[in-house]
């Protein structure tokens, strides 16, 4: 008999890597098309509204969406407690979590709206810097932003079933629709008798509104547990709301680096160079794009298998998803950095100093901060969310007010990133020290040795060839095409031979390169 649950356990556990890999490959094409689309997007928008208008409308939306870390808490949370009753085959503790799930949305719904008329109005009113004859505009864009925020926090209990169910797929349509739908915005820029800046607030509006609708319809027609009805377990409140309020701490440092600094280069800098922060931020939101892809095929796996006490191949998740995340990442970031006034000219028709500086510096960011997803599932798993997410965020926090010390120092605009990175290195410093002590599977030194020693070496080994063949070649599209062929390759040929040991190469087969195999054969 328990040669037999063996087998079913190992068929399962191979099942689950094939899901793992399909949502993966399905959600990496996702993110090529949106990232593509959505940098083409920027360009209309920034050509369409100009860089002054374009930098109002971030800064607005920078107030506005300050407060969206709340929703992505609420959204982590409810695949969380999805993840674990699936884990657990608890069908009617399912529909308890969506019913409680609403009731929360809909009362954080309502705090959110009356705060951000209010308080918010009062801050667009009197702190921001903006043109008096821009202000009337600013206060529709504002209110077309809340509106369309709304629609994403009421959305979140439907998303989140989703998620859960690992329907990658569904969610891979969805959000290209909604990518297509901002493009088609950014093109009518300029088109209408409207003052533009006002209708791209307006469209970004309406698309939340088609966006919420469709979420909504989905996740009833799917999912039996998207029917509301009174929750029996009223404890589930608590447990909901003491998970979310520990990550929500967390998600306020992550908010404050982005939206914070947005605030603060408004502050003391004026809105061009918010301007360049905010295109910045567009590749800041493609890694991120691509990064969640990545994350959301492993995040589900991971909670269930510690639902279900499979440490085993819960420690095989996570270090694939670590190599995984950090030399996919790394591959895109070292030819975008080297060649990254080639890909301004190309994208923007322009790359002044500010947009060349940030967009390179914002990729170093990125990186740096990639590697806490998986170690942020297992604690969040674990349930030890204040343990963690108390000292882990404590110290982000001190990012936005060591921003604020440089630029009362009367450092550079680009002291931003320099506070980004300094703290994102402290706070992983932090993380492994949560985890090493909640997981008592995970070792810090087994974690440097295997993973983090080789992945400097490898990308100190790719770094230099990217950099020869930059420096080698003649400025233009030769150089450009080159570098972006060879340096991802390059890298992975050492990833293959230094950075992955034969386990992982195996698995890694079984999950990718097997099923790809099977389906050309049968063709």
């Amino acid at each position: 008999m328990s040669e037999v649950n063996l087998n079913n356990d190992s068929m399962e556990t191979t099942s689950r890597s094939k899901r793992i890999a399909s949502n993966t490959l399905v959600l990496f094409g996702r993110m090529l098309l949106l990232t593509l689309v959505n940098l083409y997007t920027v360009r209309l928008v920034l050509n369409g509204l100009g860089k002054e208008d374009y930098g109002i409308f971030n800064t607005i939306a920078g107030v506005v969406t300050i407060s969206a870390c709340i929703s992505s808490v609420l959204e982590l949370s409810m695949q969380r407690f999805y993840a674990i009753a699936m884990g657990e085959r608890d069908t009617i503790r399912l529909r308890d979590i969506f019913s409680c799930s609403v009731n929360i949305i809909l009362v954080l719904a309502l705090v959110i709206l009356l705060l951000f008329e209010t308080v918010g109005l009062w801050f667009l009113n009197t702190q921001l810097v903006i043109p008096a004859e821009r202000m009337a505009t600013a206060q529709w864009v504002y209110q077309f932003s809340l509106i369309a925020f709304l629609c994403s926090i009421v959305q979140i209990p439907f998303t989140a079933a989703i998620f859960a169910h690992e329907d990658m797929g569904i969610y891979a349509l969805v959000s290209t629709v909604d990518c297509l739908l901002r493009l088609t915005v950014a093109l009518l820029i300029g088109t209408v008798a409207a003052d533009g800046l006002q209708f791209y607030g307006f469209g970004l509006m309406l698309t939340a509104l088609v966006i919420l609708t469709t979420y909504a319809s989905i996740g009833r027609l799917r999912y039996a547990e998207c029917h509301y009805r009174l929750p029996k377990d009223r404890k589930l409140y608590k447990s909901i709301l003491f998970f979310s309020s520990w990550a929500l701490y967390g998600s306020l440092a992550n908010v404050g680096i982005v939206q914070g600094s947005t605030i603060l280069l408004n502050i003391f800098y004026g809105s061009i160079i918010v301007a360049a922060f905010a295109v910045s931020l567009q590749i800041n939101n493609a890694f991120n794009t691509l990064s969640n892809s990545m994350v959301l095929a492993f995040r589900p796996a991971m909670i269930k298998a510690y639902a279900e006490r499979n440490f085993h191949y819960l420690n095989q998740l996570f270090t694939v998803s670590n190599k995984f995340l950090l030399y996919v990442l790394t591959a895109i970031a070292l030819p975008l950095i080297a060649e990254m006034g080639t890909v301004l000219k190309l994208w923007l028709d322009h790359a002044d100093a500010d947009i060349l500086l940030f967009a390179r510096l914002i990729i170093v960011y990125v990186v740096c901060i990639v590697l806490h997803h998986p170690i942020t599932i297992i604690m969040q798993a674990s349930g030890h969310v204040r343990q963690y997410h108390f000292p882990v965020e404590s110290v982000t926090l001190l990012c936005l007010p060591l921003t604020w010390v440089f630029f009362r120092l009367q450092q550079p605009s680009y002291f931003v990133y320099v506070s980004m990175v300094l703290v994102s290195v402290m706070a992983h410093l932090v993380r492994l020290y949560c985890l090493s002590r909640y997981y008592r599977e995970f070792s810090i030194g087994e974690y440097l040795r295997a993973f983090l020693l080789p992945a400097f070496f490898v990308i100190g080994i790719g770094t230099l060839l990217t950099a020869f063949l930059h420096y080698q070649l003649p400025d233009g599209m030769l150089r450009l095409l080159t570098v972006i062929v060879l340096s991802p390759a390059a890298l992975a040929l050492l990833v293959y031979a230094i950075g992955m040991t034969r386990q992982e190469k195996q698995l890694l087969t079984r999950m990718f390169l097997t099923p790809v195999m099977n389906r050309l054969w049968t063709r």
